[in-house]
């Protein structure tokens, strides 16, 4: 089994040096090709490069894990990520114009041009960066962990953190995005193609050939019933709402999915992403629905506490055989690494363009970029030493809800006249303490999730300062009119029946603990069947979304 592994891992870095090496030489020094791909990605592979930068080991592992500790409740996280793909024509379209037209690179580049404010970009920077290093460090944690459970503890974890460290900085260091995207292509199909596998081997070995959903239902209705249904934590509209934002509707601001918004080759990338997003994020989390719930409540029931983040790594071990162990591994470790190198370049950008706003030639930038990617490994080693617990709990309710803060300043940047930099300062400052503070210290209402408070507060308070205050005018036309003069024919009656299936949607997925839990198909719970549903609808409403937004820039082509 050892030797397998560490064989399928030496081959799978084998391939990963390969793309980086070629990708390497298209960036022959070039900041843009560096830090944002050359802007140039297509359709298939922004789509992958997107979808495994949130596909983290975290998911691989963890969100199984998740799952069994919290029943189908937790699921909502996901279901909010089906709305990311709304973000494709509405968010991710606006910042990749803007992108092309001012240059832009990191998130703080959008940030400064719209409030004009050093002070802001340094609280953005800063954002990125120290709510970065603990989300890195829970990737390799998980994958280290999964690779020593899968090999009977033969392959230690500090063994395959070296390895993972090694690859991460060597695979980056010198193609940059380029060699992110490039290798997310191959990663994602390993990654998804192994969950697929995976879970039709766990189903057939751990409930047999007969009816085995339907029988693993039967056996965890009779043990754990309130598993199936939206309960405990998740068992009212806020309480689906707060992990929904915090563990999907709010990836748009974490620091590597906003500069993904750059990359894009043209604008047909964000139709395909509008559309597919939606459903992919299905077909990849339902698998982890069923390796955590079906087969995993049926194989060890009784797990609690951090015993249930070894879930899907046991279940490997004990029940498939040797060679779909080995794939395991290579799956997380794909999804693990695609999530951390795009993290690490990004950071390090930030670092060196945002903080110390490095104005050198290229060469000499990415050559200081560089050094901050090994000085980000390090301080990201450290945290992995001390081993958080608990690891997808861990990453929604800190990191994701700290990214989070930067969400009321990057709508009203896009969309608001009145925003303003003394607005965007104090709302995202509010918002941080607040979710600092209900976190660590005195959650006043339980249920509610920090990131609500967080962001409920950061809104209210940047409306507020943004109305007193007086806003940049040259940024406001350069952005916010430039945008409604793009989009004026588009703001239709037709635009507004949109808005509101979005409504429709979003309302249906909050109100998921309310709805019949009748077992469908003999093996599905209705409140499941609702996220699937959501999926479909998600992403018909994208295309026609998509299809609205595009039109302002037919007649230019």
């Amino acid at each position: 089994m050892s030797i397998l592994i560490i064989g399928a891992l030496f081959l799978y870095g084998v391939f990963m040096f390969y793309i980086s090496y070629v990708s390497s030489k298209k960036t022959h020094g070039d900041a843009t090709e560096y830090f944002v791909a050359g802007r140039s990605v297509g359709p298939i592979a922004l789509l992958g490069t997107m979808c495994l930068s949130i596909w983290s080991a975290l998911a691989f592992f963890g969100y199984g894990a998740g799952l069994y500790r919290q029943g189908v409740g937790y699921f909502s996280g996901a279901v909010g990520a089906y709305f990311v793909g709304l973000y494709a024509p509405t968010i991710q379209y606006r910042l990749w114009i803007l992108g092309k037209k001012y240059g832009y690179i990191t998130p703080g580049d959008f940030f400064q041009h719209r409030y004009n404010s050093r002070i802001f970009t340094l609280i953005t920077a800063a954002i990125n960066v120290i709510f970065i290093i603990p989300y890195i460090a829970l990737q390799i944690i998980g994958v280290a962990d999964g690779v020593n459970i899968v090999s009977s503890g033969r392959i230690g974890f500090w063994v395959v953190v070296a390895i993972l460290t090694v690859y991460i900085v060597f695979h980056i260091l010198k193609g940059g995005s380029n060699s992110v995207v490039n290798t997310d292509i191959m990663a994602g199909f390993c990654g998804v193609g192994i969950a697929i596998i995976t879970t039709i081997i766990f189903i057939k070995a751990v409930l047999g050939n007969n009816n085995g959903l339907a029988y693993a239902t039967k056996i965890i209705t009779e043990t754990s019933p309130n598993t199936l249904k939206a309960t405990g934590e998740y068992s009212t509209w806020y309480g689906i709402l707060g992990l929904a934002i915090s563990a999907g509707m709010s990836i748009i601001a974490w620091p590597h999915i906003f500069v993904r918004s750059y990359m894009a080759k043209s604008e047909s990338v964000f139709k395909v992403m509008s559309i597919a997003f939606p459903l992919l994020e299905l077909l990849c989390f339902g698998q982890f629905a069923l390796q955590g719930i079906w087969v995993g409540k049926v194989a060890y029931p009784g797990l609690t506490g951090v015993a249930t983040d070894r879930l899907i790594p046991m279940i490997a071990l004990n029940y498939a055989p040797t060679i779909m162990s080995a794939l395991l591994v290579i799956g997380v470790f794909a999804f693990g690494m695609s999530t951390a190198d795009s993290q690490i370049v990004v950071s390090s950008s930030v670092i060196q363009k945002d903080i110390f706003r490095e104005k050198g030639n290229e060469p000499n930038t990415l050559k200081k970029t560089r050094i901050w990617i090994v000085a980000m490994m390090a301080a990201i080693l450290i945290v992995v030493k001390y081993r958080p617990a608990l690891l997808v709990d861990y990453a929604y309710k800190f990191s994701a809800p700290g990214f989070a803060q930067l969400v009321p300043a990057m709508f009203g940047g896009l969309y608001w006249k009145k925003a303003t930099k003394e607005g965007a300062i104090s709302g995202t400052m509010v918002g941080l303490a607040a979710v600092l503070g209900t976190l660590f210290i005195n959650n006043p209402i339980k249920g509610v999730h920090p990131i609500l408070w967080g962001l409920t507060l950061n809104t209210i308070v940047f409306i507020l300062i943004s109305l007193v205050t007086k806003n940049d005018e040259k940024a406001v036309s350069e952005i916010v009119d430039y945008f409604d003069t793009i989009f004026a024919a588009q703001n239709n009656f037709q635009h507004k029946i949109i808005l509101c299936c979005i409504a429709i949607a979003f309302v249906q997925m909050i109100i998921t603990p309310y709805l019949p839990n009748i077992i469908l198909f003999g093996w599905m719970p209705g409140q499941v069947f609702n996220y699937v549903l959501l999926a479909f609808e998600v992403s018909t409403i994208g295309y026609f979304l998509g299809k609205n937004r595009f039109k302002a820039t037919e007649g230019k082509k």
